[in-house]
Formats: C-alpha cells, structure tokens, sequence
C-alpha cells in the first residue's frame, strides 16, 4: 500500500477507524459523519492499493465547514475549496484528528475489492497497518439483518465485538456513557422532522431520532457462528480473521440492516462510535479547550445533535416526501 510519508506518521500508535464495504453501507454513512462531526481533520491524502477497485468523486465533504482546517500534504487548500474548484475523492482515504490522544485515524473506503481479492486485500491492510505501528483497528459495518431471531429483533440493532480486554472495557464504557446521556425513545408514530447540519432529509432524521435511544449490545455467539458460516468471505470477516492471525487488536461495532435509506443507520452508528472513541481516550476531556481534539470528542458523546451529516449526502437517497401524506 502507498500513501504520503505524513500518512505513514500520522498511524505510529493510532487507532484506525475504517468501514467494511457491506450491508447497506452502513460503515462508510458513519465514517462520512465522523470526518465531517469531528472538524477539523487534518486530509493526509489516498492510500492506493492495488486489491481495491478504483473510484473517484469530488467534495465528499463540507467544503465551507472544513475549508480552512483541513491540508493535503502540508498544503492549505482553503483558497480551492472556497474558489469551488471542488476536492477530489478517491476509493482509500486517510484522515487524522490532531492532537488526539491516542492518535486517531480515519480510513474511509468507497469501493469495495476487487473480485475475489477480498482476503488479498486483508492481509495487505492488516500487515501494513502493523508495520506503521498502529495500535488497532476500530471496524464500522452493517450485518445481515435476515440472521435476526426473535431476541434480536426485540433488541436494539447495535453490536459489538472485541479482540482483547482492554477494547472490550471500552465498549462497556461507551454504552454506559449511552445509557447515562441517550434520549428517551420516541413515540413510534410521531415522525421527527429537522435537519442535522447536513444533507439528512426528514424521514432520515426522524429514523436517525428513533435509532439514537438503542443502546450498544454484545455480538451474540452464535449470530457471529452464522455470520462466520454463511459470509465468511465477505467483509467484515476476512479484516477480522486477519487481525486475529496478526495480533492487531480490534473492535468490532455494527448495525443490523438491509438495503434502502440507511442514512439514520449511518448517524446512530457513528454515535456510539464517537463514545467508544471517547473512552479510548480516557473519557476525561471536559476540562479541556474548545479547539482540543479531546474535548470536541467529549463533547460529541455526550451532546444530543452534536453529530452532522455532509452536504453531499443531498440527494443521496432521493428528494424528501412530505410527512403530511401519512
């Protein structure tokens, strides 16, 4: 894998947080709002693999919101941004949250590998990872919800999986943090209407609403057995394999959904994200400054419509329908 030598720096000790390009692309939805929430991130370029089919686009993200903090090898690019020139997209993208501590890195993926090199492209990223120093991987995905059994779908949709101790302590924090700070669940049929600083239409956001009271459960054994059994080649499964062959520490956390308007999947997915980040670093960032890295990730966890959604997601799954016609 090639990427900038500030790339390469920035993983010495990080914590990765990338998607699996699977159900519904739940992964990549909760990425986009992490980079786009988090604000500023620093843009550390593409990171080009051969094993993954090439894509390009151009402003994934806000350009207004992230148009003077963000750099591309060093180099400011406000004045592009604000021209509307428009920044290019790529399949493999690194971001970083200076001064983080432990360091965070996002890897987001908008294209999947290529045909029959999914293994291939684990164990080039895993053994890349690794050899950068980095210090573990944090893994965004969608799972099959066809698997649900009765228990599952009388539960929140929201699990995770952990390789070591230390990672699962963290999950348990973030769904204390949730339990302590979630809002209360909405009436099911009183439709939320708002805009989350984005491109999140009025259904999205009112599913977004909904979702953000269901709390983060562990992965049951025998749903990962069948996950395992039936998808054993499909991403999140062959990274996870990988890491565990490896000994690169990660966690899992996913969402049970099937294909349509998963945009409040994508929202409620990057929430406890951002409080299992929190706790990974050390949850006591109150004290801190307004521009700290540590305090914007306390105050994401904790804050209701903390969260915002790109304007590029406009449009993402067709124009909005009035809610007056229920």
């Amino acid at each position: 894998m090639h990427c900038s030598p500030s790339a390469q720096e920035a993983l010495r000790g990080a914590f990765v947080v990338l998607p699996a390009v699977t159900y519904a692309n739940v992964g990549e939805l909760a990425l986009d709002v992490l980079v786009t929430s988090l604000a500023p991130v620093t843009a550390l370029g593409p990171l080009e693999s051969a094993n993954c089919l090439p894509v390009v686009g151009n402003d994934a993200f806000d350009q207004e919101a992230s148009a003077s903090t963000s750099n591309i090898d060093g180099g400011a690019i406000s004045s592009s941004r604000a021209a509307g020139i428009g920044v290019m997209t790529t399949a493999l993208e690194l971001f970083a949250i200076p001064g983080s501590q432990p360091p965070l890195v996002f890897l987001q993926q908008r294209a999947p590998a290529a045909l029959g090199r999914q293994a291939a492209f684990a164990e080039e990223l895993v053994t890349w990872l690794r050899q950068r120093g980095a210090a573990g991987v944090v893994v965004l995905t969608g799972l099959d919800a066809q698997l649900r059994r009765d228990r599952q779908l009388d539960s929140s949709p929201f699990r995770f999986l952990t390789s070591s101790e230390h990672l699962r302590s963290a999950c348990a924090a973030a769904s204390a943090l949730h339990a302590a700070t979630a809002p209360p669940p909405l009436d099911p049929y009183t439709y939320a209407a708002g805009d989350l600083g984005g491109g999140l239409g009025d259904a999205a956001a009112a599913s977004s609403a909904a979702l953000a009271a269901a709390p983060l459960a562990e992965l049951e054994p025998e749903l990962r057995a069948e996950e395992l059994q039936l998808h054993h080649s499909l991403p999140p499964w062959p990274l996870l394999s990988e890491a565990d062959r490896q000994g690169l520490p990660y966690a899992l956390l996913g969402c049970f959904a099937a294909e349509g308007d998963n945009a409040g999947e994508g929202v409620a997915l990057a929430a406890h994200a951002v409080r299992l980040l929190e706790a990974l670093a050390g949850g006591g960032s109150e004290g801190k400054g307004e521009g700290d890295a540590g305090a914007r990730l306390h105050a994401a966890a904790r804050e209701a419509g903390a969260l915002r959604t790109p304007r590029s997601w406009v449009g993402l799954y067709g124009r909005s329908f009035p809610q007056e016609i229920f």
